[in-house]
């Protein structure tokens, strides 16, 4: 398709799933203002007279021959794409309109490294489900990722094209690719830039595929897994630690020397359980031997680190309260919560890092 004179140069990318007329009508208005639209028909059950109708507006539609996913959607035509012109990704039931998809391309226009999201204010008459799982999503990203965004869940992303191939390459096949590609992006030059557009649910969003519980899983399993872990090693830590306690507080030793022997011997036990839980099962991390054994040599000096940390606290803690017996655990419990955290941003970050 020829470039026609005051048009975007922004490609505009829509998955679409069981279409109707709602793209119909956002379709004519785009074409005036960019010079590329690809479609991607996801292998829909119905609306096949919906892309026919479509055909007449778009440079190309890109076909699954069964439902495979937005995340599969997405990749598709980013592939297709490839890194010839930034990329704009829109949905197709009406939830974005021509003018805020043409906010999302000037503000593409100049940020260059990173990604530009068309973010919700979430004002209105929004539904209950929506306004809580933004909120929701948006703390639980920022304690996987650092990144605090406010809108999540948007689907009205620009891409530059530099960062076109590489997007492509994430894994997912569904709507955890999406967050996938937000969780990517704090490995980009620049942060992402949320450009405020409007909220518009139609009919309670009901034309939704988002799957409340089945993609919610998907989105945060990683994070579910890591809280797991935690979990189950936390218990298994501390089950020895008050055990040790116990048989320990009933003889004549200090109670400095209790709460070591007791740490020291809950953690060398805990500790790779959750390190071969994490590798394993949260991060997926099958790397050759030498970077493997990095890893396990990184991860045992973060555990040092925390464990020092949790005895001072505990020590420290149990001494200036005048706690004994195995009352401390109690007060091992609270320092090991706080800790929680900063163990997890490293372990993301550091530790079994994604290139």
């Amino acid at each position: 398709m020829a470039e026609t004179a005051g048009r975007l140069n922004a490609t505009i990318l829509i998955p679409a799933y069981n279409p109707d007329e709602k793209l119909l009508r956002l379709l004519p208005q785009l074409k005036e203002q960019f010079s590329r639209i690809v479609l991607v028909d996801d292998g829909p059950t119905r609306g096949q007279e919906i892309f026919a109708a479509a055909a007449g507006y778009v440079e190309k539609i890109l076909v699954h021959e069964r439902n495979r996913g937005k995340g599969a959607a997405l990749k598709t035509g980013l592939r297709y794409i490839g890194g010839t012109s930034d990329v704009i990704t829109a949905d197709a039931d009406g939830q974005h309109t021509c003018e805020d998809i043409v906010r999302v391309a000037i503000a593409l226009a100049s940020h260059r490294k990173g990604l530009v999201l068309g973010s919700r204010a979430f004002a209105g008459r929004v539904p209950l489900r929506s306004r809580f799982g933004n909120v929701w999503t948006r703390y639980f990203f920022f304690l996987m990722t650092g990144l605090m965004v406010r809108d999540t869940q948007t689907g009205l992303r620009g891409i530059p094209a530099g960062l076109v191939e590489r997007i492509a390459s994430i894994p997912g096949e569904r709507y955890e690719y999406e967050m996938a590609m937000l969780a990517d992006a704090k490995h980009h030059e620049e942060k992402p830039f949320e450009v405020p557009i409007a909220t518009i649910y139609i009919e309670e969003n009901r034309a939704s595929h988002f799957n409340p519980l089945l993609d919610t899983i998907r989105i945060y399993r990683s994070l579910f897994q890591f809280c797991l872990s935690s979990v189950l090693s936390f218990l298994l830590d501390n089950g020895i630690f008050a055990a040790i306690i116990w048989m320990l507080s009933s003889k004549e030793t200090a109670r400095r020397d209790d709460i070591l022997v007791a740490m020291a011997l809950s953690r060398a036990v805990s500790s790779h359980f959750n390190y071969l839980y994490n590798r394993f099962v949260v991060f997926s991390d099958r790397k050759r031997n030498s970077t493997r054994h990095r890893s396990y040599y990184s991860y045992f000096g973060l555990v040092v680190v925390i464990a020092l940390a949790s005895y001072v606290l505990t020590e420290g803690s149990a001494e200036f309260f005048d706690i004994k017996g195995v009352a401390i655990t109690a007060v091992k419990i609270v320092a090991d919560v706080v800790l929680f955290f900063a163990s997890y941003f490293i372990q993301r970050k550091f530790i079994f890092r994604k290139g």
